[in-house]
């Protein structure tokens, strides 16, 4: 026992860890450049053996530090320079697993205190008349890492939903079928360049950051609906009337036609091989649920920038939704814009700067500041970056942090660990100055 204890605090198993944690960085620097983000997050960063790793890591720091002796006031820059790793390791372990972050919408006028989370969660509900059952669990979709499995307990009865067979960037393909569902083709128009997107009947769609719906009545959307063999539009200001085919419409810088009545088919999706402007097409992942013999295929598309994708289905008289996306969390306080403020260079569309004016309402108190692309507001541990804004120049994007803890903690540990290498380089005592001397 003894023997292995001193193997784990040896220094060459210190190298051995060494080696492999930047054997592991250069792998997944190569995963983000050919695949993704997700995927690197997915295989290296985000895995278990990585913590495993970091753990030994910490182990090894911690012994040398009592095999050394180094709670001596002579060998204070060496025990600095071990102590500062604990604290960026530290640090890094709790922005893990108690920060979080995500992005707050907010158009000029509005308030909210709700925001959408960064990391994507793979959600799973179940239920009957009676019950409901309800999972939730982080989970990261990549070209690499795109295989789940899950036992779902539903009434005493045992389901296995599984995930597989992911595409990256597919293409829709309608085809007229006279056995298939109806739609209707709403024809988008942007720099003179024209997209076809088909709505289901009884649906909704995201169609350049704007939701349509088409025999769905939502609150606050462009809604197209048929009533007495007719169809009408919706706007989101409640403005109704009935639909022109081939006539223009602008709703909100959203231009799109429809020029033909709905129609009966079905949509097919395609992977597509072309590496040009790919970040434009979803992604697709095949879904099945299980009960012993009997299965249901489920499909889900996953839009390019990772928004909440719903599925609602039905197996064996349950109702099952499964949903894929970020979660919604909460402020402790509201936010408000009062104005976005957007500068442009001289003659150009360019940005050449922007700004958001907003409020904080917490409770009786309200505290007025602004955030720019170079100025970062703090707020009881909440962190507001400017991210973006809304293509019409009305609504601004912010990326929000919380992770005060888990931020001040590394950064204290790269702080003692420039001090402890400066005094290190010049301690008469450190083993730095006697390979110095030796040297001479």
């Amino acid at each position: 026992m003894k023997k292995i204890i001193n193997f784990f605090l040896s220094k060459i198993f210190f190298l051995l860890l060494i080696i492999i944690y930047i054997i592991a960085l250069a792998i997944a620097t190569f995963l983000e450049e050919k695949y993704s983000t997700e995927t690197a997050q997915a295989i290296i960063y985000y895995s278990k053996w990585f913590e495993i790793i970091m753990l030994l890591l910490v182990i090894n720091f911690i012994g040398n530090i009592k095999k050394y002796k180094l709670f001596n006031i002579k060998k204070w820059p060496i025990l600095t320079f071990h102590t500062s790793f604990l604290f960026i390791i530290l640090g890094g372990g709790i922005s893990r697993y108690f920060g979080f972050d995500g992005t707050l919408l907010i158009r000029e006028g509005n308030k909210s205190n709700h925001f959408f989370s960064k990391k994507k969660y793979l959600q799973i509900n179940m239920s009957d008349n009676n019950k409901c059952s309800c999972f939730k669990q982080n989970y990261i979709i990549s070209e690499i890492h795109n295989h789940f499995e899950k036992f779902f307990y539903f009434k005493n009865k045992i389901f296995l939903i599984k995930l597989e067979n992911f595409l990256k960037n597919v293409k829709e393909i309608f085809l007229n079928d006279k056995l298939g569902q109806k739609y209707i083709n709403i024809i988008t128009i942007n720099n003179n360049i024209y997209k076809y997107n088909f709505i289901k009947s009884g649906s909704l769609k995201e169609i350049e950051g704007y939701y349509i719906s088409f025999n769905k009545h939502v609150k606050g959307i462009i809604n197209i609906y048929e009533l007495n063999n007719k169809i009408y539009i919706e706007t989101p200001l409640n403005i109704k009337s009935e639909l022109k085919l081939s006539y223009i419409y602008n709703i909100y810088n959203l231009k799109f036609l429809i020029k033909s009545n709905p129609i009966l088919g079905k949509i097919y999706l395609i992977p597509i091989n072309n590496k040009y402007n790919l970040s434009n097409y979803p992604s697709y992942i095949n879904g099945f649920i299980y009960k012993k013999n009997l299965f249901k295929k489920f499909d889900i598309l996953i839009s390019k920038n990772f928004k909440l994708i719903k599925n609602k289905i039905n197996f064996l008289g349950n109702n099952i939704s499964i949903t894929y996306g970020p979660i919604e969390l909460e402020l402790p306080f509201f936010v408000k814009l009062k104005k976005f403020i957007l500068e442009k260079y001289p003659g150009s569309l360019n940005p050449s700067f922007f700004k958001s004016e907003l409020q904080i309402i917490y409770g009786n108190k309200i505290n007025n500041f602004y955030i720019s692309m170079n100025n970062i507001f703090d707020y009881k541990g909440y962190r507001f970056f400017q991210s973006g804004y809304n293509s019409d120049e009305k609504g601004t994007i912010l990326y929000i942090n919380h992770d005060f803890w888990g931020y001040n903690i590394s950064y204290f540990g790269y702080l003692i660990l420039i001090i402890s290498v400066f005094f290190i380089s010049f301690c008469k005592n450190s083993r730095f100055c006697k390979l110095k001397s030796q040297f001479k």
